[in-house]
């Protein structure tokens, strides 16, 4: 297997494409979110046909550069691949990266004209998106090739999690940059943040809704000392670090408490500001995590300390943070719903850990008052249908706001999906919602 994330020469890109045993059925197509169709685009990077290859990969998946960095292959296609159970599975996403970059540098395809949807007596089907992350951008481009006019709301611009949070070194603003540039001429972007009035407003005078707003607010561990400076939410503390605002901010010792994704990236964005010693605690074990094992392993090659069957009790300082108290857990036999045993503290094994810094990663709700309004889950995410329907009728939601934080991928296929339900909804309707 290829490097991750390491660019190919040509010749290692044909070579590692060779090794692909182009199957019937491909499980790897399958096993990708996006639906890519994947022995195809490995087929042209074999025969040199890099725009080719690149196109196929953009038919399905728009966010191409963006996910060539940052998808998890372990997780998804190549953790499918056929040929891992000759040798070892091929490096899909370093090819993907390969013919998307290769792209880039040599010019964009020029897309053919999208059509437009009914005749000229007809008011052309307005849709409006609100959000600017994957699924919204995703939604939006979906619904352009079906010739709807499509604006994108976001006080923020498109981008959304990749352009705000995810860091510098796993993402770079240019990689995401090349592919809102790619998107940017098929849609509207409208910078204005929407709220309950907004949000009746827009009902009013489109006939179709899609919220892709994500969830937005980070939970909170609702433990003393919480409030201390150096205290921080995983997502301020993120875009903190990305816009620069953290720099030489952070002390000598950081304390991320999680034990997701999300706080991998965190513990190693602290690492790289300069911190000494950057611990991570979880109050399972490492089975339970619900993280990729590529991120956890690049996590602790860059230094970060991981300590299982630990659990927070309290924040310690008096105007700023100065260490966190903790307790040792054991699992007990006992499931949650997710199937994960359930951690028990152990009384008597208290013990305290200095921070300078403390970074609160333990998952994300739903910020937005009018999107609560609409029904959640019993896990607090927006409630759908199969078909990415609300309650209400023309209002359409995916990404993370429906099903928690997941991955770009996911939220591109949502995006899609829902886009072909918004279709079938405008078909022969009528132009308002009703």
């Amino acid at each position: 297997m290829m490097l991750a994330n390491a660019m190919l020469t040509d010749q290692q890109a044909r070579t590692e494409a060779e090794r692909c045993l182009f199957c019937f059925d491909a499980p790897c197509i399958h096993a990708c979110p996006a639906h890519i169709d994947i022995p195809t685009f490995i087929g042209m990077v074999r025969s040199g046909n890099t725009r080719g290859a690149a196109e196929v990969v953009k038919t399905s998946n728009l966010l191409a550069n963006t996910c060539g960095k940052v998808c998890p292959e372990d997780v998804f296609c190549q953790s499918a691949c056929s040929r891992g159970k000759v040798d070892t599975s091929i490096s899909i996403r370093e090819l993907h990266l390969y013919a998307t970059q290769q792209e880039a540098a040599r010019g964009y395809s020029p897309l053919a004209p999208f059509p437009v949807r009914g005749d000229a007596s007809a008011a052309p089907k307005r849709v409006a998106v609100i959000g600017g992350g994957p699924a919204g951008l995703s939604c939006a481009f979906e619904l352009a090739k079906l010739g709807y006019r499509c604006d994108l709301f976001d006080p923020a611009g498109a981008g959304g999690v990749p352009k705000k949070t995810i860091p510098a070194f796993r993402l770079s603003l240019g990689d995401l940059r090349s592919d809102v540039d790619f998107l940017s001429p098929h849609l509207s972007l409208k910078e204005e943040a929407v709220d309950v009035q907004g949000f009746d407003r827009l009902r009013e005078e489109y006939n179709a809704l899609f919220l892709g707003v994500g969830l937005g607010l980070d939970k909170r561990l609702r433990i003393s000392g919480e409030g201390l400076k150096g205290v921080y939410p995983v997502l301020e503390f993120l875009e903190a670090a990305k816009s620069g605002e953290l720099s030489a901010k952070i002390g000598r010792q950081v304390v991320v408490v999680g034990g997701g994704n999300v706080s991998l990236d965190a513990a190693a964005t602290a690492r790289r500001l300069g911190a000494d010693e950057v611990v991570l605690i979880y109050r399972r074990g490492e089975a339970e995590m619900k993280v990729w094992r590529s991120e956890l392993e690049e996590a602790r090659r860059q230094g970060v300390e991981i300590r299982f069957l630990t659990s927070p009790l309290e924040i310690i300082g008096d105007d700023f943070v100065c260490g966190i108290r903790c307790r040792r857990t054991r699992l007990s036999d006992e499931r949650d719903a997710s199937g994960r045993r359930i951690p028990v503290e152990v009384e008597g094994s208290d013990f305290v850990m200095p921070a300078d810094t403390i970074v609160v990663a333990v998952g994300e709700e739903i910020k937005s008052d009018f999107v609560r309004s609409l029904g959640v889950t019993r896990k607090g995410f927006l409630m759908v249908d199969e078909r990415y329907r609300t309650a209400l009728p023309g209002v359409f939601a995916g990404g993370d706001v429906i099903s928690g934080e997941g991955t770009i991928v996911q939220a591109v296929a949502h995006g899609k999906a829902a886009a072909r339900s918004i279709h079938d909804f405008l078909s022969g309707k009528t132009s308002r919602i009703q």
